[in-house]
């Protein structure tokens, strides 16, 4: 008895062996399967399923092709991601496309790595249907929390790519979305300009096409400087003067540090008031404008709006 349950113990290790040895070899197949893509196409859903069934021909292990085709399973489900331009509508048919499996043959062997070797695809295009949604074009802000070291400071906007993105989701929603904003962008003791990548708030019901946006921030030092300059009218109709009070207004301003550019003198700089921003104020304040060819980072004026008398000459 002892005897017979040694054989039968070695028979079942013996299959065991064989088994694991047979599906541990590679072996020519077909496999199904279904494809499920993930695109960008504009004005409509993210997703769809192909209508035909992809037949992959090739070589892969006993164990793999056993999972991929088991016995009373649909075919096997691959979901690739594929960029929108390599989608084309089926003419006469709306919200239908297709897609050449050329075009995906790549994507198809990094999915399937070493566990199956493709040989031949069967099928020459796939045929999907996507389902329409509203969307809205809205400009993405920038969320800062930076500081800057002493003399140094932020110049000009953030600058975003891209700088407005498509968002899908219920007409009603779309209508109060004004903007996306991006995830804070933080920083302490900034010293030289800061560029990167920043993943975009999501938004509550809403999906948006794009993850992330690249930034770039431009920071630059700077030195500040004070001068008082008379304050000039240009553009006035001929027989009339514009007397502007005060005459001279102080002007604090930010310019580029450049030990050997030269610095910025009282004869670089000029305020003015121009007839046609006085004629279309309303008022008889006014801001001047600082006019330069000098680079000017940032200018304030104290005081900042100056009075305008229209006088007529004869």
């Amino acid at each position: 008895m002892k005897d017979i349950r040694l054989l039968v113990a070695s028979l079942l290790i013996a299959c065991f062996v064989w088994v694991m040895h047979t599906f541990a070899l590679d072996y020519s197949a077909t496999i199904p399967c279904t494809i499920r893509v993930e695109t960008n196409l504009r004005g409509y859903a993210p997703q769809s399923v192909a209508n035909e069934t992809l037949l992959l021909r090739g070589k892969g292990s006993g164990f793999y092709l056993l999972k991929a085709r088991g016995s009373g399973r649909r075919p096997m489900e691959l979901t690739l991601s594929v960029d929108a331009h390599h989608f084309r509508p089926v003419e006469g048919e709306e919200d239908h496309f297709v897609l050449p499996v050329a075009d995906i043959r790549e994507k198809l062997n990094e999915l399937l790595g070493d566990r199956f070797d493709i040989d031949f695809i069967e099928t020459e295009q796939l045929s999907f249907a996507f389902i329409p949604q509203s969307y809205a074009k809205v400009p993405v802000e920038a969320a800062l929390d930076l500081s800057f070291r002493p003399q140094y400071m932020q110049v000009g906007q953030v600058q975003l790519k891209p700088d407005s993105v498509l968002v899908y989701g219920p007409v009603k929603d779309l209508q109060r979305l004004t903007e996306v904003r991006t995830r804070t962008i933080a920083q302490v003791q900034l010293d030289k300009s800061l560029q990167g990548y920043v993943e975009i708030e999501p938004v509550a019901g809403l999906r948006i096409d794009t993850e992330q946006v690249w930034y770039d921030i431009e920071v630059d030092r700077y030195v500040e400087n004070t001068m008082t300059l008379p304050v000039k009218a240009t553009g006035v109709p001929a027989g009339y003067t514009l007397m502007v009070l005060p005459s001279q207004v102080e002007v604090t301003f930010r310019a580029p540090f450049r030990p050997r550019g030269g610095r910025i003198v009282a004869e670089d700089l000029s305020l003015e008031v121009d007839y046609r921003d006085f004629a279309g104020a309303g008022s008889t304040r006014v801001i001047p404008q600082l006019v330069t060819a000098r680079d000017v980072y940032t200018w304030r004026l104290r005081p900042e709006l100056v009075e305008c008398i229209l006088m007529e000459t004869r």
